[in-house]
């Protein structure tokens, strides 16, 4: 009996090990990318967000007019001035990983205001990257 319980027990224990090794890479993966935003964009570094967006990346959100309002990534990212610091505080909220699909929850504050950003992320050949950004600026 014992034998049949150690049998049925031990790849259900490799795998939860496995499971929680690949969600902890995820994890860290995935905050190194939005390190990388957040590192980018406060810096003045916009390589750096290049490499934490997609290519075809764009940004969401609604003007004042109650209106869907689209950013392109590349134009966010031209609007970032190499060398100039901006007192901008990001912090991650939550994330959620299921497979290759990840959205996180973060919040830039900067000046006055504060960004709530979701950003959906996939894990593509190459690693994780943001693929879209939707969010909302709220004066404090």
């Amino acid at each position: 009996m014992k034998k049949i319980s150690f049998k049925i027990l031990l790849p259900i224990v490799l795998l939860f090990i496995s499971a929680t090794s690949f969600a902890d890479e995820d994890v860290t993966a995935i905050t190194s990318v939005i390190q990388k935003y957040f590192d980018g964009t406060s810096k003045g570094q916009p390589e750096l967000v290049k490499q934490a967006f997609a290519e075809s990346l764009e940004l969401q959100y609604v003007g004042k007019k109650g209106e869907l309002k689209r950013w392109q990534g590349t134009d966010y990212v031209a609007n970032i001035k190499q060398g100039k610091i901006k007192n901008r505080i990001g912090k991650i909220v939550s994330m959620d990983i299921t497979g290759n699909a990840a959205v996180v929850k973060a919040t830039v504050t900067s000046g006055k205001t504060l960004f709530t950003d979701y950003l959906l992320l996939l894990k593509l050949k190459s690693g994780w990257v943001i693929t879209n950004k939707i969010f909302i600026a709220q004066k404090r």
